[in-house]
């Protein structure tokens, strides 16, 4: 890190402290009444975003959505994009166990009480920085995995607060053994599933269209026979209502050929989300998201795919 480099993460912290602590000084309802103005007014300066979000539903929804329709749909996921970053600082322990309800959590307990590990498998929907700390307020042993921002500072800042919630971020970084070695033990991990894998990926179909996509649930579910366990965050109407839903685990395809099979498991997780992304759509991020955005390796054999 150079002096520079030091100088500008230290004022980027100072600022965020400041930001939260004014947040926190407002009455919630206000703090997220602004939240939610300021991300619809965040729409309307992203715009390359708002293009992006525009192609990517006519990807997914084709000419079935008019124009004006996915910029409403756009203008509220921005509005929820805000509120959720305001609960994220406002939130407490207490507040994800009165505003956010968890249902089918005996699916959860069914999978850890075979003693193999578990994954819950999501995507970035609703208020899903709720979703992970819900879970830990139900379950011991839980973790999640994240990707660390570049400022140090302010990365320790939301490891430091999300863990507030009983639960353990494990860095993208180097996190593929302490996931490994928490399965093995038995014990919980999320993932969250939608984003582009890029050269890491598998070129797997996503509303119809090869998208690059983590094989690691699948991979670790055919390794260490852990469950993973679909589940996602919507938010609900009304005042900090949010809901929290774990489905029954996902069969595991075993045939013996482990690509067909690792394959064969990713396809169905993106096949739960795609589901989830239809029936919610002005709740998935991953509008905002280069989703389709395929390597050169996968694009050399895939004439619908977008070339990087």
């Amino acid at each position: 890190m150079t002096q520079r480099s030091s100088i500008r993460y230290r004022l980027e912290y100072a600022g965020l402290i400041m930001f939260t602590s004014i947040l926190r000084a407002l009455p919630d309802r206000v703090a997220i009444s602004l939240g939610s103005n300021a991300g619809e007014l965040a729409g309307k300066f992203f715009r390359e975003r708002v293009r992006l979000a525009h192609e990517n539903l006519k990807i997914a929804f084709g000419d079935s959505l008019s124009h004006a329709q996915r910029q409403d749909l756009i203008k509220k996921l921005f509005r929820i994009f805000g509120e959720g970053f305001v609960e994220s600082v406002i939130s407490s322990p207490a507040d994800l166990l009165n505003n956010v309800s968890v249902e089918g959590l005996e699916h959860l307990k069914k999978a850890l009480a075979k003693k193999r590990g578990v994954i819950i498998l999501g995507p970035h929907m609703g208020m899903w920085e709720h979703a992970s700390s819900a879970f830990a307020q139900y379950v011991d042993n839980a973790a999640s995995l994240y990707k660390p921002l570049k400022n140090p500072y302010v990365d320790a800042y939301i490891v430091r607060t999300r863990g507030q919630g009983r639960i353990e971020l494990i860095s993208s970084k180097n996190g593929l053994r302490q996931i490994y070695q928490r399965l093995k033990k038995g014990g919980m991990i999320t993932l969250l599933f939608d984003q582009n894998a890029g050269r890491n990926g598998l070129p797997v179909p996503f509303f119809g269209k090869t998208a690059s996509t983590y094989s690691t649930p699948a991979a670790f579910a055919l390794k260490t026979g852990c469950a993973v366990v679909p589940a996602y965050t919507i938010k609900e109407p009304g005042y900090r209502r949010n809901r929290t839903i774990l489905c029954e685990q996902f069969p595991l395809i075993r045939t013996g050929d482990t690509e067909h099979d690792i394959i064969a498991n990713t396809r169905q997780y993106n096949v739960f989300i795609e589901d989830l992304v239809r029936r919610y759509p002005e709740q998935w991020f991953g509008w905002l998201h280069r989703r389709w955005k395929l390597p050169r390796a996968f694009a050399k054999n895939d004439t619908t795919g977008e070339e990087a």
